[in-house]
């Protein structure tokens, strides 16, 4: 019973749902990328479209898309946007990592599938 509590509080929580929107945004290569060469820093589109050798609207909508899940920022200055990454948001997507998908849960669910596995075999 204890079990099924559990994995029913898990299935309905927030932050599973939180989680997995995030998980569908980082879902696209570029995005990806985007997100890989933000971590070196702040850049603007024009340096994201060359480091990826991706077209103007192209990043411009994967940048969109990943400003609008806070991700990332933007700080303007002047006709110019700077993207960055968003700290607060990837460490809140790192505790969610380690707590949904870390270590010791994957241990938990290896030790009972590999107990259910000897039971059976």
């Amino acid at each position: 019973m204890m079990r099924e509590e559990s994995l029913a509080k898990c299935a309905v929580s927030n932050e599973v749902a939180a989680l997995a929107d995030t998980l569908k945004v980082l879902a696209d290569v570029n995005r990806l990328r985007i997100m890989c060469l933000l971590f070196s820093g702040e850049k603007c589109v024009c340096e994201i479209e060359e480091g990826l050798d991706i077209s103007q609207p192209l990043a411009s909508h994967h940048l969109k898309v990943l400003l609008e899940s806070g991700l990332v920022h933007v700080r303007r200055e002047g006709t110019w946007s700077f993207y960055a990454l968003d700290r607060a948001s990837i460490e809140r997507l790192n505790a969610s990592f380690r707590e949904f998908l870390g270590a010791e849960r994957i241990a938990k669910v290896y030790s009972s599938s590999t107990a259910c596995r000897k039971a059976s075999g």
